[in-house]
């Protein structure tokens, strides 16, 4: 080939690649070509809480942040996902708080291992409600006392919540009630059957009885909630409004076990400030594809949940006039 040749080649080389990525530029002026960063995000099961608003939040963000490209990807969960972050094989995912606090402090599963990161957003209203049927003469938590209750499997992070509570409540499970090791679904029958008296449900599946049963809800006690959120910081609170749930015209003030969005402790402000914008302006969008993610709000997204926030999400939190800390 001749000089001449191989010069008109690289030019036409340069100038296919400026094409290629013109659409880009017109786009987002932000976004070069071949500069779009990809991110996994670790969520956690197929049909999973983590699962279905990880998706949905990672579609939203792709599209007002093109020069984002947010992956959900099918985990074990909470504990692997921070394992993930630890191991630097993921930079953003989709945690509990509880889980997260241990992995801070290398506690429980994470003994002599501890997993730092920063939290980014909370994410939508995650917790279980005690309900009886509305015949029952059961009126408050305490009054569980010396009754059949569904609390949840023997094993694995459902029961721990449930037994947490009820203690919370001055009820010791092994002494004070009748317990009844079950699994969600099973709980939800158990009390249709009234083969139980009261059931640790989700709220799915207090809907779920409510459409064959008139139920009731057990309400916390705020002075008994605020002393059980100041020993444990990684829990808050969520006030399940009335008429959300069939035939339950009060509101429901409850634990939110929580989900939080987190980083690894090394992303930019920057780019943690872009994906904290990019989620909290576009809550809308989330909604639409998850209707749970409807109960999300920009002032609810900058709260914490024992776990310190990136300095990122803090300075557009300001910004908004979020941050109350």
């Amino acid at each position: 080939m001749t000089g001449k040749a191989m010069k008109s080649s690289g030019m036409f080389l340069a100038l296919s690649i400026f094409f290629l990525c013109l659409p880009l530029t017109i786009l987002s002026p932000d976004v070069a070509c071949g500069q779009v960063k990809q991110m996994s995000m670790g969520t956690a099961t197929v049909g999973g809480i983590l699962n279905n608003i990880g998706s949905a939040m990672a579609q939203c963000v792709n599209k007002a942040l093109p020069e984002v490209n947010i992956t959900a990807e099918f985990t074990e969960g909470s504990t692997e996902n921070l394992r993930l972050i630890g191991q630097k094989k993921m930079e953003i995912a989709l945690i509990t708080p509880q889980i997260g606090f241990s992995a801070r402090k290398g506690t429980g599963q994470f003994k002599d291992k501890p997993i730092d990161f920063y939290a980014v957003v909370r994410m939508l209203p995650n917790g279980n409600i005690w309900v009886v049927l509305d015949k029952s003469k059961i009126r408050s938590i305490p009054e569980m006392k010396g009754q059949k209750v569904a609390v949840g499997p023997a094993s694995g992070g459902l029961g721990v919540l449930a037994r947490m509570q009820l203690e919370a409540n001055g009820i010791d499970y092994k002494k004070d009630i009748q317990p009844f090791f079950m699994g969600a679904g099973e709980m939800a029958e158990a009390l249709k059957d009234g083969a139980v008296e009261a059931a640790f449900l989700t709220e799915e599946l207090a809907q779920m009885v409510a459409s064959t049963h008139k139920i009731r809800p057990l309400s916390w006690d705020k002075k008994t909630l605020s002393e059980f959120m100041s020993k444990h910081p990684y829990f808050g609170e969520y006030t399940t409004p009335p008429n959300k749930i069939k035939g339950v015209d009060f509101p429901v003030l409850t634990v939110d076990n929580g989900i939080q969005l987190i980083c690894a402790k090394e992303m930019s402000e920057e780019m943690v400030y872009k994906i904290t914008k990019a989620i909290v302006e576009n809550l809308e969008c989330m909604g639409q594809i998850y209707a749970p993610a409807k109960a999300i709000t920009p002032q609810w997204t900058a709260t914490e949940l024992g776990n310190p926030v990136h300095p990122g999400a803090i300075k557009y939190f300001k910004e908004k006039g979020l941050w109350k800390k």
